[in-house]
């Protein structure tokens, strides 16, 4: 019996032993890959991530240009025309102004001119 006690523990022994030998092969060989597709993952993620700020970049100038199409005049541009268009408009009220004066100066000296 002691024989036979002594042969199950030598067997449980070397079990023990190439489980603990297939588990830490298998650990290191699966952490190994493990941390070779995390290298993977971070390079592509990088690269995308480059590609995103390069098509981000793009966006912008092409959103700049097409503002700059769309609206040919600057700010500064819009405030010349709207001063311009204030000026004439400032002028048409000036002459109508003056219409108007001569026309009441002309109203009122025709009836100065019937009473003499």
């Amino acid at each position: 019996m002691t024989m036979f006690i002594n042969q199950m523990l030598g067997c449980l022994i070397i079990a023990a032993g190439i489980g603990g030998t297939v588990g830490w092969l298998l650990r290191n060989v699966s952490a190994g890959k493990l941390t070779q597709q995390l290298a993977d993952v971070t390079a592509m993620m990088h690269l995308k991530e480059q590609m995103l700020e390069k098509a981000r970049h793009q966006l912008r100038d092409a959103t700049s240009k097409l503002q700059a199409i769309e609206s040919p005049a600057t700010p500064l541009e819009e405030v010349d025309l709207q001063l311009a268009e204030r000026d004439r408009r400032i002028c048409e009220l000036e002459q109508l102004d003056q219409q108007l004066r001569k026309q009441s100066e002309d109203n009122e000296t025709l009836p100065t001119d019937k009473a003499a």
